[in-house]
């Protein structure tokens, strides 16, 4: 999904609007291609029919929580990097599931940091 313009696909999953509009501000702005689902169920979906180099996803979504979505996406492309960003870590989180964690609230610097640092780990097309 890579394009000339393009950075990185980067798959952002979260049944909140605000979170797709504001975080997909930030991603576009600093280049990359985004695609946004509203839960996990439609995200995998997503992730299934297209290359995505970073999948983005809450935690707590309806039809497939982002967990569920992470297992199924790493069983895909164990490659890819998934983050999670949650507003809190419950006891029952794996996350070691993840490749990083953000917990809300995070700064602009702080996700396109995390963002960057991820598709730096993964293999170049």
């Amino acid at each position: 999904m890579l394009g000339s313009s393009s950075k990185a696909a980067v798959l952002l999953v979260d049944d909140e609007a605000r979170i797709h509009y504001a975080l997909g501000i930030f991603l576009r702005g600093a280049g990359y291609f985004v695609g946004y689902a509203e839960n996990g169920k439609t995200g995998l979906k997503m992730f299934q029919e297209s290359t995505w180099d970073l999948v983005i996803t809450d935690r707590a979504m309806p039809e497939m929580d982002g967990e569920q979505l992470t297992i199924a996406v790493k069983k895909i492309s164990p490659e890819t990097p998934v983050v999670l960003i949650t507003g809190r870590i419950k006891d029952d989180t794996q996350v070691e599931l993840f490749d990083s964690v953000l917990l809300k609230p995070f700064t602009k610097e702080e996700f396109l940091g995390t963002v960057s640092r991820m598709l730096e780990k993964i293999p170049q097309h």
